[in-house]
This record gives structure tokens, sequence and C-alpha cells, in this order.
């Protein structure tokens, strides 16, 4: 008897794939819009591919799209819904500084910002630390007061096994970074944390002094991922995970926008 041939089967593994890859970037804002269009082409092609050969592979294609998509629609929901909080804050602030301001206590005469303590830096200009120390985000001039928002790096896991539905790194090795936050009642300071404290400001300087720009990790479970929005007088605590060529050495946090200061934040692991 002659075996059927195979139909569909490319189709039907494109859709598994663009499904995982959809599933895994679906928490990340911003980049979640390019992973839901995959998942949507790839929900076309499971569907497609149900009336081939490989239909168990088609259908669970099909699963991981859709929830790659549902995620998709309810983190970018809760994200406006965060954005919309944070401007009412961010307004009604205004208004409470506009009627205390007059009140408010000016510095003495030789009091000024660059009167300031400001934290050691070294030959790149970053401020080095220790893993578990407490690095400080505005505002400038009360970088370590109470309104300020505060991070630290608790510790660095190397190459940490990977999630079920995760994805090992084509080429260098996994950092897993257990991060806490902490905010305090400036709400532009925590605004700013949340564009400095995440996978993209991260760079790995190797032994031979090159910097390398960290790459976004998709092997652990995204689950525990460090929050990407930052309310006034809260504290927060996940993971952030990246790619680096090398499996020791040292790694720096460089937001890029801390001018006429330190460059950002440096540890040894």
């Amino acid at each position: 008897m002659q075996q059927k041939p195979a139909k569909f089967v490319g189709l039907a593994w494109s859709s598994l794939i663009l499904g995982i890859v959809g599933l895994v970037g679906s928490p990340v804002i911003i980049f979640n819009n390019i992973t839901a269009i995959a998942a949507g082409v790839g929900l076309v092609l499971g569907i497609i591919a149900l009336f081939g050969s490989k239909k168990v592979v088609a259908g669970i294609g099909v699963v991981l799209c859709v929830a790659a998509v549902a995620v998709t629609v309810v983190v970018q929901q809760n994200a406006v819904e965060e954005l919309d909080r944070i401007t009412d804050e961010f307004d009604a602030s205004l208004e409470d500084t506009s009627t205390s301001i007059e009140s408010a206590p000016s510095l003495p005469d030789s009091t000024s910002v660059d009167d300031v303590t400001q934290p050691e830096t070294n030959e790149r200009n970053y401020i080095p630390m220790q893993l578990e120390d407490k690095a400080w985000v505005g505002p400038p001039g009360d970088a370590r007061g109470s309104s300020g928002t505060s991070f630290a790096i608790d510790s660095i896991e190397v190459d940490p096994g990977c999630h079920a539905y995760g994805m090992p790194p084509e080429s260098g090795h996994t950092l897993l970074l257990h991060v806490r936050v902490a905010t305090g009642s400036d709400q532009l300071a925590a605004m700013d944390a949340a564009g400095v404290v995440n996978p993209f400001s991260f760079v790995e300087i190797g032994a031979d002094g090159v910097s390398h720009p960290a790459d976004i990790g998709s092997c652990t479970d995204f689950e525990d991922e460090l929050s990407s929005n930052f309310g006034v007088n809260q504290k927060y605590s996940g993971t952030i995970e990246i790619v680096v060529p090398e499996a020791s050495g040292t790694l720096a946090l460089d937001p890029g926008a801390m001018a006429n200061g330190p460059s950002g934040w440096e540890w040894t692991y």
C-alpha cells in the first residue's frame, strides 16, 4: 500500500516556532508588538496545517499562538492603565507643587548640587558596586533621599537551567539577575528607573576591555521577570535575563542618559 505524502509539514512547524516566539515575547512591552504579529502569522499557518499530516504539531502551534496574542493584549492593556494612573498622579503632584512652592525653604547660599557627596567612579566613569549594594536613580541633588528610587542586584546566576518552554541562546551565556527595586515619593524618579533597570541597558566588559551590549534572553520562566512599570512608594523584586559573550567578567548598567555625572554602575561576576 502506497504511503500518503506528507502535507503542510513546514507550515505546522512554522506555526509551532512562531507560537513559542510570540509567547516568550508577549510580556515585553513594545517588543511584544512584533511577537504578536509573528503569533498572528503562526495562527494562520497552524490553521492551514491542521488539514495536513502534522495535526498534533499544528494544534500545539495554534494554541501557543492564541495564548501569545491573548497575553500580549492583557499586558498592553495593563500598561495603558498604569500609564493613565501615572499621568493622573503626575498632574495631581504638579497641582500640589504649585500651591506649596512659595512656602518651601530655600537652600543656604553656600549649598549647591556640587556640594552633595558623589560616589567615586572608576576609569570608565562607572560606580563600582557589590552584589546587594543599593544604587540610586534621581532626583538630581537628592540622589540618596527618600524621594528617589533605589535598586540592587542581589545575585547573578550564570547559565541557569531553562524553563520547559525556554530557548537557550545559540551562543554566549545566560545571566539571570535577581533584582530589587524600591521607589520613593518622586514619580519622575520611578518612571526614570523603569527606563534604566531593564535588559536593554546592560553591557558586558570583556577581559580585553571591549564592551558588548547584552542581548535579551528567553531561557527562564518569564513569569518571574521584574516589572517594567514602577509606581511611587512601592517595592518590587524579580529577574532580568540577558545573554552575554563571557561566563564571567564585568557587567555594567549603562542607561546612557546620566549627563554631568557617572555613566552608570558596574558589577564583577
